[in-house]
């Protein structure tokens, strides 16, 4: 499945909705909120089940985009436990508004996704031009989808790098140190994970000199990422690539 960062509430309840964003944030959407005689209340929102810690609990929790107007933008959703917003208007700071959110709906937690999250925050824009390129991203998804992960995460970290260059050995060394799978193998085992990448038709790693590749100039690099990403998260359950992943393996 394709996510991109949302446009508007309603892109950013389905973005919640998503199993990939439920296994990076440990929230997940349960149902309408009832009242005690068991009929649904029109608001707030929904409750959400907390995964973050045990035991699980619901909470009620009330969307909104970027609340221009503050706690004024929440006035008529009733009490709730959880706010969760995509960004802040500038020059509304965060304490502020959950410090107005706990006195005027009971609200104790404010989560801001893209200042939060960076999984959530690195999402490509919803454009014509990302739209365009679902075909590439259907192309990476079936080429990756039969992949162990150790292949998935070397191809996620040549798409992130892009447009610097991985060096074959340093991805090697890496992707050894990161999976017991691939550092039991003998060397040419371990030369043939890097190839289940080098090799995929079509070719998505394009040889510069020597030891040194790089994502194809073929298929656009975050949107290759993104599909990546979601398949470590969702399909794995695992983490994706840091920064400091990605400095290990840089030519």
């Amino acid at each position: 499945m394709t996510l991109f960062r949302p446009s508007d509430e309603n892109s950013l309840r389905h973005l919640f909705s998503s199993r990939y964003a439920e296994e990076i944030l440990g929230l997940a959407y349960l149902g309408p909120v009832l009242n005690p005689a068991g009929a649904i209340e029109s608001s707030p929102d929904c409750l959400i089940i907390d995964r973050r810690k045990s035991p699980f609990r619901p909470l009620r929790c009330e969307f909104k985009f970027i609340p221009a107007a503050g706690k004024e933008d929440f006035a008529h959703n009733g009490m709730f436990d959880i706010a969760i917003v995509w960004a802040l208007p500038k020059g509304h700071g965060r304490d502020d508004l959950l410090k107005d959110l706990l006195q005027q709906n009971g609200c104790s937690e404010l989560i801001v996704l893209e200042e939060d999250f960076k999984a959530l925050r690195d999402l490509p824009v919803y454009s014509a031009q990302s739209i365009s390129q679902l075909g590439d991203t259907q192309i990476i998804r079936e080429i990756a989808i039969y992949m162990k992960l150790p292949a998935v995460f070397g191809l996620c970290m040549a798409a992130q790098l892009y447009p610097d260059k991985f060096d074959r050995e340093k991805m090697v060394n890496f992707l050894s140190k990161r999976f017991s799978e691939v550092k039991k193998m003998q060397p040419k085992g371990r030369a043939n994970v890097i190839s289940a990448f080098l090799q995929t038709k079509p070719p998505l790693i394009t040889h510069m000199h020597g030891s040194v590749y790089r994502w194809t100039n073929e298929f656009d690099s975050v949107t290759a990422a993104n599909e990546l990403m979601q398949l470590i998260t969702s399909n794995f359950e695992s983490q994706v690539p840091t920064k400091d992943d990605l400095s290990e393996v840089r030519e």
